[in-house]
């Protein structure tokens, strides 16, 4: 079996036979199986889930590449000077943040989320409301107006398509968020139901994310876990992109409860699948009779949501090293960014957002600091002034030393160079191979499977 958090030594590798090599040791479950998957099976499975992959990447070119990249380089050279004062103004208005305090938020400090909840609302209701207007007056959806739509759901530098993920994601962590009256009428409003425009299965931050995210922390196992791929590889990130829209589809996540016998996890996360793929299109259908407006406005939302969580991962867990017992470095296989451009509330961290999920964003900077020495020791992957939109692409693109630019050596003893070769062994290093890692899994499922059979005799 595996050591500490699911890392063996003998199961390294540095990617020098790509994604279906193999390497020697195999971290199985206890009662798990060494048989491998048959090789016809294994490599017909391979080339299914990276044409999905292609599928996904080839849909996102076409429909979202340009509302996110052109509004991004727009923020960034040119509204956000504009744009920032009149957002600043509105979250420190005193009425408004003691409005948030007394009938929203269960604590004070939490009003610092509501101006970016009121953009997010009000950019969201305008858009949802126009195009379901247009539809239901004129029966039928202009190209035009799908490409606003789209543009407005993405939003300027991406923050509304951010916020309502963000906002969803915090719900989930934090289930005293909200005032009493809140909480017991519509509770995650965010998550389970905005949330549903936004790509996201309801309950999916609740369930999947807390339960097997973070309780692995990325490990085996894990529906994000990336580390049987090579990160800086776009052969690799197809693989990556299919196993994401899995997740968060609740696919994977609900095979998972279903294994590990978490029944109200399970049954949890299977009434949001049951909300998000049947009762909602069936209620858009109904209300519009267009299979064209379910596509666009709901499915295709849920694809770009998909591919670009794929995307901003390989950015959050890009990296990973070993320690001396072969366990991964935490340190190393969640990345930091420090004085980012494009944090939320504290996401750019990451790290702490695994490690030391209840330090709230204010309070990240004094954090950092008591952090240092640890970071120092292990060469940590922070960083400083990047996105990490711009970290997940320079990483797949291979940009070594452009990435080096960012990169915060607390030691002050690395060069350039130095860096550069460091952080593409750690992006292509993996744990193990991804054949090998499909045979993790399916070892688990027959221990499973296995263990319930004893149960049934037994009984």
């Amino acid at each position: 079996p595996p050591q500490g958090r699911g890392g063996c030594r003998g199961a390294r590798e540095a990617s020098g036979g790509g994604a279906m090599g193999r390497t020697e040791e195999l971290p199985y479950p206890p009662g798990g199986t060494r048989e491998p998957t048959p090789w016809v099976s294994r490599h017909s499975m391979f080339g299914l889930r990276w044409l999905t992959g292609l599928a996904l990447t080839v849909n996102f070119v076409i429909f979202w590449s340009v509302p996110i990249a052109l509004q991004g380089m727009l923020w960034k050279f040119a509204l956000r000077p504009w744009l920032l004062p009149a957002y600043d103004w509105l979250d420190k208005h005193p009425a408004l943040r003691a409005f948030a305090a007394n009938h929203v938020f269960s604590k004070e400090k939490y009003s610092d989320y509501f101006a970016t909840m009121l953009v997010l609302l009000t950019t969201s209701s305008v858009a949802i409301g126009t195009v379901t207007y247009t539809q239901l007056r004129y029966g039928d959806l202009p190209a035009w107006l799908i490409a606003a739509y789209y543009f407005a759901w993405v939003g300027f530098g991406g923050r509304i398509m951010g916020a309502a993920y963000v906002f969803a994601h915090k719900e989930g962590h934090n289930q005293g968020l909200y005032k009493k009256w809140i909480r017991r009428t519509t509770g995650n409003f965010f998550e389970n139901y905005l949330g549903v425009l936004y790509g996201n299965v309801p309950f999916n931050f609740t369930t999947s994310h807390i339960a097997i995210h973070h309780r692995l922390d990325g490990g085996p196992g894990d529906t994000f876990y990336q580390f049987d791929l090579d990160r800086s590889s776009p052969w690799d990130f197809m693989l990556y992109v299919h196993r994401t829209c899995l997740h968060c589809m609740g696919v994977s996540s609900l095979r998972y409860f279903a294994e590990h016998k978490m029944v109200s996890k399970h049954n949890l996360l299977l009434r949001g699948i049951i909300i998000y793929w049947l009762v909602v299109p069936a209620a858009i259908l109904l209300a519009t009779r267009s299979l064209k407006f379910l596509f666009y406005i709901y499915i295709e939302p849920f694809c770009c949501m998909a591919y670009f969580l794929a995307f901003l991962n390989f950015g959050y867990h890009g990296f990973v090293d070993f320690d001396e017992e072969g366990r991964t470095v935490p340190c190393v296989s969640a990345t930091a960014i420090v004085d980012g451009e494009d944090d939320y509330f504290g996401e750019d961290d990451h790290m702490a957002h695994h490690y030391h999920t209840n330090v709230y964003f204010a309070d990240l900077p004094d954090h950092q600091k008591t952090q240092v020495e640890l970071w120092k020791r292990h060469h940590a992957s922070v960083f400083h002034k990047i996105s990490v939109v711009e970290l997940s692409l320079f990483i797949l693109t291979k940009q070594w030393d452009t990435l080096a630019e960012y990169y915060v050596d607390f030691t002050g003893e690395l060069s350039k160079a130095d860096v550069a070769k460091m952080l593409a062994l750690r992006a292509r290093q993996k744990e193990m191979s991804f054949a090998d890692y499909q045979d993790f899994l399916r070892g688990k499922r027959r221990s499973a499977a296995s263990a319930a059979a004893v149960k049934a005799k037994s009984q």
